[in-house]
Parts: C-alpha cells; structure tokens; sequence
C-alpha cells in the first residue's frame, strides 16, 4: 500500500484497543473499525480502477467472455440438454467468478497490508471482510445486469422466487468470508498455497454445477457431491435465477447450515493464528 493510502486510513481509524498484531479484538470488535473497513473498500476499488479507460468494464467484459464461450461450447458442441442455455449458466456463472476471485485474494489479503497492519492497530478480519465488500459491490452491478436479462429475454417477468436473492447473496458473502479466512491464514505461513490454489480451482470448477445442472449427476452420489460448499449455493441461485422457483426447504436450510458451519469453522483457525501474522509478514 502507498504511504499516502496508510496515513488517510490511519486518520480515519478510531482509537486503537488492541496491539499492532489485532490479538485481543474479538470478531465483535470489527464493527468499531466500520470507518476504516469502508476506507479500504474505496481504496481497493479506486485502485482496481485507476488509469483504466473502461473501468468496471474490465470486470463484467472478462466473465461475460467466458460465459458466451462456455454457451457456445455446451449448447452447440456438447449440447447439454437445458432451454435457454445461456440463462442458466448467467444465473449461476458470476457467483462461481465471486468465489474464485475471493479465493484468490485470500492468499495475498494479509501480507498486501502489511506496512498498514504495522502502521496501525486494528483487527485482520478488517483485511479479509473489506476484500468481500469490494468484491461485493462489483458482483452487486454484475447482479442487476443478469437480473434485468433474465427477466427481459428469459422468464418475460419478475419471478416471485427473485425476493430471496438477498439472501442467497448473504449466503454467498457468508461462505465466501469463511472460505478465505483459513485460506489466508494458511497462505502467511506457506506460499505454496498461491501455486497448489489455481490447480485446486481448476477442479473445483468442473466438480461444482457452474455450467451443468446437478440432476446431471449420478443419485448414487449426489449426497456426496452435496459435500462440495459450492454445489448446494449454485444450485440455489438456478433454482431461484434461471427456473424462477422457490428452492426446497431443506435445500436451503442445507446450504444455510453449511454455510454457517464453515464460517465457523474458518474464523475459529484465523483468530487462532492471527496472533502469529506480524511475526512472519
């Protein structure tokens, strides 16, 4: 980060309780640092942006490219059996593209800020949740645009299934953030992580419904494919996007759980080892 990004945000952060390395604030501490969390959102976008022509453009131009390739590919050469092809694969393509960019900025969130982590004290979960907010609000225009395609070219209307989409968001944001808290805290200890994580989102990819339906599955292991954090969440956003239904119970309830159980979980692994961070970047 510039000296000049550092000592804006250092202005802007409130009265410090807690030491350069973020040890004694609990998760409930991060709310106190909401000023700084939105200074780092402006800053993260300001700098994804700058000296760019088309802006935001870039963003939407590069997965939209990807989707009509994959459009073309699985409904004239592979020809998976689907009507209206390319609205399933935009109801579910973009949030496949908001966790695979989490994910990679997992494994460089951390050591990114460190000569602002050793500027100022403040709770690392500022780091990882300003990288969500940032990602969010780009996924968020990316959202309008499928919405309004859908509606227009796909269902000729609003479908009432389209009031859960804040919650499949939230949903979204939550399994993201749980994902990428281990994530990074595992890429400070070992760089590996930024080479082995490109090969583990290339399987990923094929084993999460982006661009088949889970029915293609086979029933013998749809239960074990459920275990995949990404199968429950895609199929959610079809269900609720492209076929313009409420999903089941128990498939939400599901996802809900998982969801919260990760976030859980990856918190648990980050505030246990985030202690150690200033040691080592």
């Amino acid at each position: 980060m510039a000296a000049d990004g550092v000592g804006v945000i250092a202005r802007e952060s409130p009265p410090v309780r807690v030491n350069a390395a973020g040890r004694s604030a609990p998760l409930a501490d991060v709310w106190r640092y909401r000023g700084m969390l939105r200074s780092l959102v402006v800053r993260n976008l300001k700098v994804k942006y700058q000296r760019s022509a088309l802006g935001f453009v870039w963003t939407f131009l590069n997965p939209l490219l990807t989707v009509g390739i994959l459009a073309a590919v699985f409904s004239r050469v592979v020809r998976i059996p689907i009507p209206d092809y390319w609205a399933f694969l935009v109801s579910g393509y973009f949030t496949w593209n908001f966790m695979q960019q989490m994910l990679s900025t997992g494994t460089y969130v951390i050591a990114e800020h460190t000569g602002l982590r050793r500027s100022v004290a403040f709770p690392n979960e500022v780091l990882v949740l300003s990288a969500a907010v940032s990602r969010l609000v780009e996924f968020a225009i990316e959202l309008a645009f499928v919405l309004v395609a859908l509606v227009l070219l796909h269902h000729h209307g609003v479908p009432a299934s389209y009031a859960l989409v804040p919650l499949l968001v939230a949903l979204q944001v939550v399994l993201a953030v749980g994902l990428v808290l281990p994530l990074a805290t595992v890429s400070v200890f070992y760089s590996d992580v930024q080479h082995a994580l490109p090969i583990a989102l290339m399987m990923l990819f094929y084993v999460s419904p982006v661009f088949y339906p889970t029915t293609l599955v086979p029933s013998a292991f749809q239960a074990v494919y459920y275990l995949n954090p990404l199968a429950g969440l895609l199929t959610l956003f079809h269900v609720v996007l492209y076929e313009g239904r409420f999903p089941s119970g128990a498939l939400l309830g599901g996802t809900a759980a998982g969801a919260a159980v990760i976030f859980a979980l990856g918190y648990v692994v980050f505030n246990r080892y985030k202690a150690l961070f200033a040691e080592v970047v």
